[in-house]
């Protein structure tokens, strides 16, 4: 615009591009007071032309160091162009580009005229550029494979450091061209001549070249490349080039070649296969176990040419391969000769770079091995019933003791040399208000109200053997005191050395506390038989925690039993009759039996006490697993444990779904009739229930006792006909309960059974 604003004709032209231009334009003061503003001013300020000389310059530009430069640079020179942030009415900031000038007008007054263009599009078109630039240059530096271009004279005029990786080249080698000076062979050892070099030939032909190249170094060690160049339609670039090593490949392959030598001379039968096309490879070893060749081997389906018997439905069995991509076990081969032989299996399905996958399968002839082990079981098995039948009395006799024990009303301890506590009973527990647990490993003293005298009274029972009558007061938990009479006497180990002190003791002031709540109870009947409903809830708490604490605790001693009977029937096994041995061996079965009446009560409270973890579950996994641990009990049976489509997502604890299925396909196979067991599992959606089915083929039973087979260590047979204590079911129900559901079945004697139970959705 003129400088000088003198002549009408300039000020009708600047007036009229004043309005009409495109850009924001102001006219203002040196001082930064603003005369007026255009119509693009308002829209770029969101503001009215008084708004903006309301608020002035100060009010539209924000005051930063880029501002004070621009300010400096303008009262210097009269005029800047500058970029600096701006302020719309709304609050919010843009970049601008200003253009401010001084002129005077026909008053020969000094005014500024300002050009302002809003440039963020063009700023963040910049940044992104930038960006892009960076990120294209970073992705090339970065490159895992090496890339270089060369110019029309075959210099190198860029590269990334990859490419001196793979090569071994400084930077400065590779622009001196000390490459060139390297001889360069194909995969057979054959050196390419100049015009081979696949960046030559690329240049040459103007099309791509990939070629597999060998670079030779100085130390004559060899680079294996693949090498990718294409020609470039650039006037001063000629060729770009793509270089990957497979050295590493390389020497997979060569191993893979001496490998697959080595598999030939392998005993084992190791062979390919896939999914599409069948057998891929057959070495010898497969010939020699199965009597087929290559030619009758390769394209055909393994499955069906060796008749492959699954430990499970081929479609389950192939779906778990592709998800753990690796299964070993056993599975029934049939040869070409028509002889079934059971195999030691490993198969590993292996993805290759193509997406291919490809399964090796390895397999080892263990028939004669089955044979044997078959023969040490059944071996094992006679033994396992010698020891049953000899530990039965021992189970007994324990079960005897320690429910005489348990049952008594009197406190009973055990107490180590140290003067410790090694076991109580429940009365022991009751009177001092500390459970087993809390009471075992300390000082027996510290529960009386007169530590010193319970000390010397266990002394005595070392100094003349035992005590009889000695008076004692036990402090309980709470403060209360129960005055008692103690009656002690050492015990002894088999050899004879003293292992600790027996003490009972007798409540003397449990008649008169019977005759007082006696009263008391005829006094307030109804208030006494609430007390009693507490105490029974709490009772029957206490119980369900005993079974659990008595189930481990109990077996100790059990053994100690065992041991101790079985070196009485050694020792004096000449002096006994057949009455006493006789009678030993019914100890030890009934000491076994307990045994494992202890373990199934355990497991038992167990279920009842651990917190259940609810998750979603699918109920087709659950039958995976159970599959999987009872595989030996169904291989043996030749049993046959199928299932429909089973719920994915019901809410319910994991482990306590496995363990229910368990007991169910267990007891099926267990009760079996002649034919070999065939259990069917089913579900069902009805309203806010899922009823799931197990069905069997197996003995059954009469519908009288379809009631008594949920009861614990109830048994309809005895343990000569089939083993077990009876608590399977029990544990099942238990189970089905704590989720909310029933349990029932269905059954008629010598038609098998179908238990039925239910689970909320």
């Amino acid at each position: 615009m003129p400088d000088h604003l003198d002549s009408s004709e300039n000020l009708s032209i600047y007036k009229t591009i004043f309005q009409t231009s495109l850009d924001a334009m102001l006219l203002s003061m040196p001082d930064g007071s603003i005369l007026a503003a255009n119509h693009t001013a308002e829209e770029m300020f969101g503001m009215s032309q008084g708004e903006i000389i309301a608020v002035g310059r100060d009010g539209l530009l924000i005051q930063d160091e880029s501002f004070q430069a621009a300010i400096k640079e303008r009262a210097q020179k009269g005029r800047i162009k500058a970029e600096l942030i701006f302020k719309r009415k709304n609050g919010s900031l843009f970049k601008g580009e200003l253009t401010s000038t001084f002129f005077t007008d026909e008053d020969k007054i000094l005014k500024t005229h300002s050009v302002i263009r809003d440039i963020s599009d063009r700023q963040k078109a910049e940044e992104s550029l930038q960006e892009s630039e960076r990120k294209w240059r970073t992705l090339f530096e970065t490159l895992p494979v090496g890339v270089s271009v060369l110019d029309k004279e075959r210099n190198v005029v860029y590269h990334n450091p990859s490419l001196g990786k793979i090569l071994g080249l400084s930077k400065d080698d590779l622009i001196s061209k000390k490459f060139a000076n390297r001889k360069y062979v194909y995969s057979n050892m054959k050196e390419l001549s100049f015009d081979e070099i696949p960046s030559n030939k690329a240049f040459n032909e103007k099309k791509l070249v990939h070629e597999e190249i060998g670079v030779i170094k100085e130390d004559n060690s060899i680079i294996w490349t693949m090498v990718s160049a294409t020609p470039l339609p650039f006037s001063d670039l000629s060729v770009i080039i793509v270089t990957s090593d497979i050295t590493a490949r390389r020497n997979i392959e060569e191993d893979l070649k001496r490998h697959a030598a080595l598999l030939d001379v392998s005993y084992e039968a190791i062979f390919s296969w896939n999914f599409e096309d069948g057998i891929l490879s057959w070495n010898q070893g497969a010939e020699t176990l199965y009597g087929y060749n290559k030619k009758e081997s390769i394209g055909l389906n393994s499955h069906n040419l060796l008749k492959t018997e699954f430990p499970m439905d081929l479609n389950e069995f192939i779906e778990k391969l592709k998800k753990d991509k690796i299964w070993s076990g056993e599975l029934v081969h049939t040869r070409k000769d028509g002889k079934r032989i059971i195999v030691e299996s490993r198969l590993q399905l292996i993805e290759e770079n193509s997406g291919e996958k490809v399964v090796i399968e390895t397999n080892r002839d263990i028939t004669d091995r089955k044979k044997s082990e078959i023969k040490l079981k059944e071996t094992l098995d006679n033994l396992e019933e010698i020891v049953e039948e000899r530990t039965k009395e021992l189970e007994l006799a324990n079960d005897y003791n320690r429910n005489l024990i348990e049952t008594s009303l009197d406190p009973l301890v055990t107490i180590g040399p140290d003067g410790r506590i090694t076991d109580v009973n429940k009365a022991t527990e009751k009177v001092t208000g500390y459970l087993r647990g809390e009471l075992v490993g300390t000082d027996f003293a510290d529960y009386f109200t007169e530590p010193e005298k319970a000390e010397k009274g266990y002394q005595q029972v070392f100094q003349y053997g035992l005590v009889r009558d000695y008076p004692l007061e036990i402090r309980h938990k709470d403060g209360t005191l129960t005055p008692v009479l103690y009656n002690a006497s050492i015990y002894r180990d088999g050899s004879g050395e003293v292992v600790g002190v027996f003490a009972a003791a007798r409540d003397i002031t449990e008649r008169k506390k019977a005759e007082k709540e006696l009263r008391e109870y005829w006094e307030n009947l109804e208030e006494e038989v609430k007390l009693r409903t507490e105490e029974l809830a709490k009772s029957n708490a206490e119980l369900e925690q005993f079974a659990y604490v008595a189930s481990h605790d109990l077996r100790e001693p059990l053994r100690m039993i065992t041991s101790f009977l079985q070196l009485l029937d050694r020792r004096y096994s000449g002096q006994l009759d057949g009455d006493a041995h006789e009678f030993i061996n019914f100890a030890v079965d009934g000491a076994k039996r307990l045994d494992k009446m202890i373990i199934d009560l355990l497991e038992y409270s167990r279920i009842a006490n651990k917190e259940m973890m609810f998750s979603e579950v699918d109920f087709e996994k659950v039958m995976e697993q159970v599959n999987l641990n009872l595989n030996i009990i169904i291989y043996e049976n030749n049993a046959e444990v199928t299932y429909d489509y089973l719920p994915k997502r019901v809410m319910a604890d994991e482990s306590q779904m496995i363990v229910l299925f368990q007991n169910l396909v267990g007891n099926a196979i267990k009760y079996r009739s002649n034919e070999e067991p065939k259990i069917h599992i089913s579900a069902q959606k009805e309203k806010k229930f899922f009823i799931f089915k197990v069905k069997d083929n197996g003995i059954g039973m009469e519908s009288k006792y379809l009631e008594r087979i949920f009861t614990i260590f109830q048994r309809l047979h005895t343990h000569n006909e089939y083993e077990g204590s009876g608590i399977g079911l029990s544990i099942a129900q238990r189970i089905v309960h704590q989720h909310g559901g029933e349990i029932w079945v269905e059954s008629q004697q010598g038609k098998g059974s179908t238990f039925f139970f239910t689970i909320k959705i």
